[in-house]
């Protein structure tokens, strides 16, 4: 009841501020443009995204560094919540005109949190995505995930830039003059017990996407399995949200046998648990992420991916498909069911021993005080 007297406070007047979460009493104080409800309510933070624990991670990182840390959402513009004099900000979408200005002491150190490739890149990206849908389909569909473009003669006077993803991620702020950037890592999940091989089925495929269907790739993947009544698809996302979505796609959510719609899903529940065991390939061919957190889950319970370039990744452990072509996919699903339960298994174990050797929370939080302790 609490959360939703939160949420309802937060729809009227803003979240507010969160003083000192972390590092009370110390001297230096720092300031996180990111996220105020995973420090209001901790107990969710290891049951929503990967970013709720980051954010709690990252303050901790900046108290053992000596400073007190405030907390305020990355939107807010009420400039009166702040103190006066902080000598460190980490923001995680840089303005031109940010919050902070004029509450900095002289000196202070300024670093972006880049959690996403350059918006620039990846509002086209959604755009050419929706316009081939038009053409494919005859369906037009509105923007998910547009996002204010950075202003690179701001972004380039920062002192540091943490960025979460992988080569292809980098690449998309070629355009930019960066400062000393510190690449992160998108974590999976402690305490997951991994499924064993044998109990997974190279005909059954997982989709497991947030918000933004037609960015993720979802569109795709419903009209190929639409055309492949012996191969499975189960669906869990937000998709029950984008009522365009759903009418385009009605008769392959609500009228096709092989297609398992779930919805959102509680990555820790036994139901999916159970869910994802029966999965051979978590397939995700988005047009475009930083580091894609969806498939270091996956990794989490030892599950193979193919999923696009543009998902952040560079390990040769995990299936980077060609291209996202209708064709193309078609061809590497077709092939990926035709596994034997040997090269299923190999994967598996591979996915799993990937996970163990990059993506744990411990390699976010090492990340994030190694990158601190050469910047600070």
């Amino acid at each position: 009841m609490r959360e939703v007297l939160w949420r309802v406070r937060r729809r009227l007047f803003g979240s507010g501020i969160m003083r000192g979460v972390e590092g009370a009493g110390h001297p230096r104080r720092a300031l996180m443009l990111y996220s105020v409800h995973p420090f209001r309510f901790p107990d969710r933070a290891m049951h929503t995204h990967q970013n709720a624990w980051q954010s709690r991670e990252l303050a901790r990182a900046l108290s053992e560094r000596g400073y007190a840390v405030d907390v305020v959402d990355y939107h807010e513009r009420r400039r009166g919540l702040l103190r006066e004099g902080y000598d460190l900000v980490v923001d995680l979408h840089p303005r031109a005109d940010p919050l902070y200005q004029g509450r900095l002491r002289p000196g202070a150190r300024r670093i972006a949190y880049l959690t996403g490739s350059n918006p620039a890149v990846t509002n086209a990206a959604e755009r050419e995505r929706l316009r081939e849908l038009q053409v494919r389909r005859g369906v037009a569909m509105r923007p998910r995930r547009q996002t204010p473009p950075l202003p690179p003669d701001v972004l380039e006077r920062f002192d540091a830039v943490l960025l979460m993803g992988g080569a292809s991620t980098r690449e998309t702020y070629a355009a930019f003059r960066l400062p000393p950037c510190f690449p992160l890592v998108n974590n999976g999940l402690d305490g997951i017990e991994p499924t064993d091989p044998s109990r997974r089925d190279p005909g059954h495929f997982l989709y497991l996407g947030s918000w933004g269907q037609v960015h993720k790739g979802l569109d795709l993947l419903l009209e190929l399995f639409g055309g492949e009544p012996e191969l499975h698809l189960w669906v869990c996302g937000g998709f029950a949200h984008e009522r365009d979505f759903v009418r385009a796609y009605r008769r392959e959510l609500f009228g096709t046998p092989n297609i398992h719609r779930v919805g959102f899903a509680d990555l820790r529940s036994q139901g999916f648990r159970e869910l994802q065991s029966r999965c051979g390939t978590m397939i995700l061919p988005s047009c475009a992420e930083g580091q894609c957190g969806t498939v270091t889950i996956a990794l989490s319970f030892g599950m193979p991916c193919a999923v696009s370039r543009a998902c952040g990744f560079d390990d040769e452990e995990l299936l980077t498909l060609p291209d996202c072509r209708p064709e193309t996919l078609r061809a590497v699903v077709r092939e990926l069911a035709r596994q034997s339960p040997a090269q299923l298994g190999t994967r598996a174990c591979a996915a799993l021993a990937l996970m163990r050797r990059k993506y744990t929370p411990a390699h976010y939080a090492r990340g994030v005080r190694e990158a601190l302790r050469t910047i600070l």
